[in-house]
C-alpha cells in the first residue's frame, strides 16, 4: 500500500478517539538487548499463556522488544503453515502488500502513525487453503527494555477452507516496570475458513497499551476474537473493527477483564456487516477492583439482510471506587436484521455468597469461586488445553491480589 507522507505526518498528531492520550516522545524506540535471552525472562510468558519449552512441539513465534528470538514450524506442519517476521513475507511474497495497512488505516490516529513510521517487527502468518491445524500456533511479544516503545505490525491470513487456534500472549519482563506496547493487527478469514485466535495481556501498572485491530471475513468463514486482560495496567484502549462481507458468516468477539488497582481500560468492538446471513456477538465479562475504571464499547451496524447480532456487557465491581460504564450502539438499515444488547453492572449478589457460606466455604472461597464461574471462558470455543492454559493465568492472576 502506498503510504502518503504529509497524511502520516498529520496523523501523528491525531489523538484516539476515545481513551486517554499518551505523549509519544516519553518513550524510546530503541534499546539494547542481551545477545542471549535468559530462559528465566522467557519463562515469564507462561503468565501469558505462551510455553516456551514447547517451542520444539508447537509452532511458535517469539519476540523480545523488537528481536525475533526464535521461530519454529514442526516438520509434520511445513506446507500447511507458513510463520514469519512481516519484513520477510513482503519481501517474499508481491501479493503480501495488497494486504499490508488494507483493513486498517494508518491515518485512524497518532498510534497507527507512529507503527506506520517506525515498523519494527512483527509476525505474517498463513493457514493454507483446506489445511487444518489443531495444535495451537503461539506467539509472544516480550518487553524487556525499560521504558520502550514495543511497535509491531502483524498480518493472520487464513485462506479458504482452513482452520487454526492461535494463541498471543503479550506481556512485560517483571523487572520492567514502564513501557507502551503499539500492536496493529490485520486479519483475514476467507471463504469457510475457521479461525479462533486468542489474546492474552498482562502488564505492569506503568504500561499503556493501544492494540490496532482490522478484520476482513468472507462467505461462510467464522472468527473466535478472543481477549483476555488480568491484572493492573496504567491504560488499555482497543477498538477492534471487523469488516463481514461474506454471506452466512459469523464473528464472536469476547473480552474476559480481571482488573486490579488503578487501571484505565476503554475497549470493545465494531462490526459492519454487509451481506445477509450472518452472526455477530460482543461479548464482555469483567471482574473489577480497586479504583479501576472501565468503559465497554459495542457497536454493531447491519446493512444486509437476515442478520443476528447481540452486544453483552456483564462486570462485577469488588470496590466502591470502580467506574464500569457500557455503551452499546446498533444500527439497522434492513427490517429482517435482529439486533439485541443487554448490560448488568453490579456487585457479587449476596444471596449466592450466602449459600456457598452456608455449605462451609470461607468469605474469600466463596467470592473466589463466584468469580471464576463469572469468568467463564467456554464461549470462547478453546480446545481444552488451551482453556485450561487460560484459566491457569486468570487462577495464578487472582492468587496474586
Amino acid at each position: 500500500m502506498y503510504i502518503d507522507e504529509k497524511e502520516l505526518e498529520k496523523a501523528l498528531n491525531k489523538p484516539a478517539k476515545y481513551g486517554p492520550d499518551i505523549d509519544l516522545s516519553l518513550y524510546k524506540l530503541d534499546a539494547p538487548v542481551p545477545s542471549a535471552i535468559d530462559e528465566n525472562i522467557l519463562r515469564e510468558s507462561l503468565d501469558v499463556g505462551i510455553d516456551p519449552s514447547k517451542r520444539d512441539q508447537l509452532n511458535t513465534f517469539f519476540q523480545v522488544d523488537h528481536n525475533l528470538v526464535f521461530k519454529t514450524i514442526q516438520k509434520k506442519f511445513e506446507g500447511d503453515v507458513e510463520l514469519m517476521t512481516i519484513h520477510e513475507a513482503l519481501e517474499k511474497y508481491e501479493w503480501v502488500k495488497d494486504l499490508y495497512w488494507k483493513v486498517k488505516s494508518p491515518y485512524e490516529d497518532k498510534y497507527t502513525a507512529f507503527v506506520a513510521r517506525n515498523e519494527k517487527s512483527g509476525y505474517f502468518l498463513r493457514i493454507l487453503e483446506d489445511r487444518k491445524i489443531h495444535l495451537p500456533i503461539q506467539a509472544c511479544f516480550l518487553m524487556y527494555s525499560p521504558n520502550i516503545v514495543q511497535s509491531i505490525h502483524n498480518i493472520i491470513v487464513a485462506e479458504e477452507g482452513s482452520e487454526a487456534y492461535v494463541i498471543t500472549g503479550c506481556t512485560n519482563y517483571s523487572k520492567t516496570v514502564k513501557g507502551l506496547h503499539l500492536g496493529v493487527t490485520e486479519i483475514y478469514v476467507k471463504n469457510e475458513a475457521k479461525l479462533n485466535y486468542a489474546m492474552i495481556h498482562k502488564w505492569g501498572r506503568e504500561f499503556n497499551i493501544r492494540p490496532r485491530t482490522g478484520i476482513l471475513i468472507e462467505d461462510h468463514a467464522k472468527l473466535l476474537y478472543n481477549y483476555v486482560l488480568v491484572g493492573e495496567v496504567e491504560s488499555l484502549q482497543s477498538y477492534p473493527k471487523a469488516t463481514i462481507v461474506g454471506e452466512n458468516a459469523k464473528l464472536s468477539m469476547n473480552n474476559i477483564l480481571y482488573l486490579s488497582g488503578q487501571s484505565n481500560v476503554d475497549l470493545g468492538g465494531e462490526v459492519e456487516v454487509r451481506n445477509a446471513g450472518s452472526n455477530v456477538e460482543l461479548i464482555t465479562n469483567a471482574v473489577v477492583s480497586g479504583r479501576s475504571k472501565v468503559v465497554n464499547r459495542g457497536t454493531i451496524i447491519s446493512e444486509a439482510p437476515r442478520v443476528k447480532g447481540h452486544i453483552s456487557c456483564k462486570a462485577l465491581m469488588m470496590s466502591d471506587e470502580v467506574e464500569v460504564s457500557a455503551v452499546p450502539i446498533l444500527t439497522s438499515r434492513r427490517m429482517d436484521s435482529e439486533l439485541t444488547h443487554e448490560a448488568a453492572i453490579g456487585k457479587i449478589a449476596a444471596e449466592q455468597l450466602f449459600y456457598l457460606r452456608s455449605r462451609g466455604l470461607k468469605q474469600e472461597e466463596a467470592e473466589s469461586l463466584l468469580i471464576r464461574g463469572f469468568l467463564d471462558i467456554s464461549m470462547m470455543e478453546l480446545p481444552k488445553h488451551i482453556e485450561k492454559t487460560i484459566e491457569h493465568v486468570i487462577e495464578l492472576t487472582m492468587k496474586g491480589f
